[in-house]
Formats: C-alpha cells, sequence, structure tokens
C-alpha cells in the first residue's frame, strides 16, 4: 500500500533523535534494552474512544529499516561521531513491537503500541511513529463519529484540495475509510488502496456554469453518465431551478431505461432545502432519488440537521475531516518505561503527564448483558519477568489517577479478558499478515459493535475505565517518592 511512500525515511527525524543516539553511543549504552510506550493522555475531541490508525504504514517502515549511503554522507556534515555514523551504516534491525492493531478502539492513557530493542534503534525511531501514527488516528477517528453520528450512513470523503500536501491527503483518504467512510474522490489514494475501490463525484459548479442555461448542464451530463447521474443543484436557485431542473433529467433518464441517482446539496439552508426537495422528489415520483449533503459538514453539523429532521441519504465531507478542522494535532506521546529492565517514570505535578512506568500486559475486559458483549475496562499488569510467572487472585486494581479507586478481581473474572498487545513486528519483519483499509475497517465496525454507547456518544461522553496492578501500583509511587526528593 505505502511501499514507495515509505521507503529509506529514516532521515525523517527530529535531530534530537540524532544528537541523542550519538550520545548513547559514545556513553557505551547504545545497545542497551529499553522499552517505550506509544499512547496519548487526552482523547480527541472531547470525546471517549479512538480508532487506532497508522500502524500498517508505521510497520512498512520499519520493513525499510536502513540508512543509505547517500543518506549517511548527508549526516558528515552534522556534529555527529564517525564511529556512530558506522554504527548506523551497519545497524540491523532488532526492533520488536507490540501493540494494538489496526482499526481497533483505543483509550487515553494506556499503552497502545510497547517498542522494545536497543537504545538507539528505539530512540531514533520516535519522529517517525509519532508522525505515522498520530493524524491517522485522529482522522479515523473524525471519520468515526461522523459516521456514527449520521446513524452509519454512508459517507465519502472528499477532502484532497483541503488536505495537508499530497502526502497528507493520501494518509487521510486512508483513515477516513479504516474510521467508516465508503470512498473517496481522490483518485490516486484510490489506485494505491485497492481492494475494490474505486473513486467518486458528480461535477462543481463550473460544468453548470459551462453551458449556455442548467437545464442544458444537466442533459449533457445526464447523456455521457446515463446510469451515474447525480446532479448538484445548488448554482442558481435551488429549488426553482436545480430541483426542478433534475426532476425533468429524472423524467427525461426513465424514458430511456434509466434513473436519476441523486442530486446534492451543497450550500443555503440544509436542512429545510433539503425537506423540500425530498418533498418535490417523492411528488413528482422519484423516491429513490438520493439527496447527497456536502460542504463544512462534521459530526455536530450532523447531529443538529438529523434533530431538525433534515434528509439525507449520502454525506461528502472534505475539509473538516481530511484537516480534523476542530483539533488538528493528536498528543500522542512516546515514553521510556524501562531501561536494562529498570522501570523509569516521566514525573510531573500534573497526574495526567506522570506515565505509568515498566514493560507492561494491556487486558481489556468485557461485560456480557442481554444486548450484547460490551468494552468494560482496560488492566494493566507489569510484565512478569518483575513479578511471579502465575498472576495471583484475587487481584486488586488501582485508577492510576485516582488511587482511592479500586478494582478486585477474581480468576472467573479475568477470564473475561483479552490480552491486546500483540506482537507485530520481530526479527525485521511482520509477525502478521498485512492489513488493507478493509481489513481495518471491518476490525472497527466490530470494536463499535462492543462500544458502549455512553462512552460513543459525541455528547458529554463518560470516561473509560482503565486500571493498574497493584504490582505496578507499588512501583509507580516508588519510583515518584524517588524522584520527588
Amino acid at each position: 500500500m505505502w511501499e514507495d511512500y515509505t521507503k529509506n525515511l529514516l532521515l525523517f527525524t527530529d535531530y534530537y533523535e540524532l544528537s541523542m543516539t550519538n550520545g548513547y553511543f559514545l556513553d557505551g549504552i547504545g545497545e542497551d534494552p529499553v522499552v517505550f510506550d506509544y499512547f496519548f493522555r487526552k482523547t480527541p475531541f472531547n470525546g471517549g474512544y479512538a480508532i487506532f490508525a497508522g500502524v500498517e504504514q508505521f510497520l512498512d517502515v520499519l520493513e525499510h529499516f536502513q540508512f543509505t549511503e547517500v543518506q549517511i554522507e548527508y549526516l558528515k556534515t552534522y556534529d555527529l561521531d564517525d564511529g556512530f555514523l558506522e554504527y548506523l551504516t551497519h545497524m540491523k534491525n532488532e526492533l520488536v513491537v507490540k501493540g494494538f492493531t489496526e482499526g481497533r478502539v483505543v483509550f487515553a492513557n494506556e499503552p497502545i503500541l510497547e517498542i522494545s530493542g536497543p537504545l538507539i534503534q528505539c530512540q531514533i525511531i520516535e519522529t517517525l511513529l509519532l508522525n505515522c501514527l498520530n493524524f491517522p488516528t485522529l482522522c479515523a477517528t473524525k471519520a468515526n463519529r461522523m459516521w456514527l453520528t449520521s446513524g452509519k450512513q454512508p459517507i465519502l470523503e472528499f477532502g484532497a484540495r483541503r488536505a495537508q500536501g499530497t502526502n497528507g491527503g493520501l494518509i487521510a483518504t486512508y483513515a477516513s475509510l479504516v474510521g467508516g467512510c465508503v470512498g473517496t474522490s481522490n483518485v490516486l489514494a484510490a489506485k494505491y488502496l485497492g481492494e475494490g475501490l474505486k473513486a467518486s463525484g458528480t461535477q462543481a459548479h463550473s460544468w453548470i456554469m459551462v453551458y449556455p442555461s442548467e437545464i442544458e448542464a444537466f442533459r449533457r451530463y445526464s447523456e455521457i453518465y446515463p446510469k451515474s447521474c447525480i446532479l448538484l443543484v445548488d448554482t442558481y436557485d435551488t429549488l426553482k431551478s436545480g430541483v426542478a431542473n433534475a426532476i425533468k433529467i429524472g423524467q427525461e433518464l426513465r424514458e430511456k431505461g434509466e434513473k436519476l441517482v441523486g442530486i446534492r446539496l451543497d450550500s443555503g439552508d440544509m436542512v429545510n432545502l433539503s425537506k423540500q426537495a425530498r418533498q418535490m422528489l417523492d411528488d413528482a415520483g422519484f423516491p429513490d432519488t438520493k439527496i447527497v449533503i456536502s460542504n463544512d459538514v462534521d459530526e455536530y453539523f450532523i447531529q443538529n440537521f438529523k434533530k431538525q429532521g433534515g434528509k439525507a441519504d449520502l454525506w461528502g465531507i472534505g475539509t473538516k475531516l481530511v484537516t480534523c478542522y476542530d483539533e488538528p494535532a493528536l498528543g500522542g506521546v512516546y515514553k521510556l518505561a524501562e531501561f536494562n529492565e529498570d522501570p523509569r517514570i516521566k514525573v510531573s505535578d500534573n497526574p495526567a503527564k506522570t506515565n505509568i512506568p515498566g514493560n507492561k500486559e494491556l487486558f481489556r475486559y468485557y461485560e456480557e448483558n442481554d444486548e450484547g458483549t460490551f468494552m468494560k475496562f482496560d488492566l494493566m499488569e507489569i510484565n512478569s519477568k518483575l513479578v511471579d510467572e502465575t498472576m495471583q487472585f484475587p487481584q486488586k486494581f488501582y485508577n492510576p489517577y485516582y488511587p482511592k479507586k479500586t478494582l478486585t478481581l477474581t480468576e472467573s473474572d479475568f477470564a473475561k479478558t483479552e490480552p491486546m498487545l500483540k506482537i507485530l513486528f520481530q526479527d525485521g519483519k511482520r509477525t502478521q499478515k498485512k492489513q488493507s483499509w478493509k481489513d481495518a475497517q471491518n476490525t472497527m465496525k466490530s470494536e463499535i459493535k462492543k462500544l458502549p454507547m455512553q462512552i460513543s456518544r459525541i455528547d458529554d461522553p463518560d470516561t473509560y475505565s482503565i486500571y493498574i496492578s497493584e504490582s505496578i501500583q507499588k512501583i509507580r509511587q516508588k519510583l515518584i517518592q524517588k524522584y520527588k526528593k
């Protein structure tokens, strides 16, 4: 999918990754084993969840984990040790990646990916990792919120012209599909992404304006595209001209054994125009002609549109999706959790910025009721290297930011959990089958069925609970006291 894009990207880094790794090399600790966690502290869009995306691109990057001769020559122009550059030249990928797979539901303040390996290698990929994961996760989440708010109606991604560069446009298309979109206007993205994906589109106002009249523009379009005719009806007067002329074209198509697939509304009072357009179409005998709504749409627009009884069958969403307009950056971070099997912590006066130390396992607990199986809470336990091989029950867990809030699980309770951090990459290659956007979207749909409504709603969602084990709690408190001194 991203092969051409991901080759030889190791220079896509902030320079401090190189200055630090150069120092690690000179201090003789560059090969020491470490563990880093990737997570985000705040759920985007004031929501209750996120849809994980971008890990497939990141794994593609790791499969090309080798500095080229040209890159090393360029690095010689910096203040970096010759021995360090020689090390980079012959560096063999020893990274191990554990984590969530594409399209899964993730939550704030828990490890989504865990990267382990030699210190230099784990450090040098920080910028790449954050770049590969932060925006796709943000964009997939935005698309998902729109899809759910629409009642899972078809949504097309129309944002190429407003995306952050051509590569940003490709990634936005991919992430939007993972989040629930059914198509895109981006032809290059459709070519790259495959899985039967075809770019979609109708006409712009310029098509209507080129012809002497609106009806002539509509007629010519219907003659060229009789089996996929969707007409943009708001160039002049939406109801008196646009919809009325579209109905005439619909009648002409019907006489030829074809049909008017839809009309598109792109401006004006969308709620009232859509209601009146629907009534006009129905009265004229076109109840199956769909109404497409586009122009500055997001989940809040969709919510208000639905509440006021607006009529829509399909959504075309551009700017506010591909730019994640109301929150254009995900605060995903990459923090050292363990050095030489010794847990490490970043301490802050802000409890939310004090990370959870150690090489951890993450489990998701599911609850069953009459309506199905639903996510209930997530649990973190320290890796078995630092505790007994067998988990002892009953097991006490703590909310990491409100320690007085605890949870006790029995062994039968724990049987309802799923380990979430799968090994995704080891020995220089993937350990699981490569996922397409369609695979990731199917994963997302399966996950959404298990996400409680009170977590997925866009207005005032509940906070999903995460807990840490007593082992982690003790390590964390000990380290906080140590470094505060």
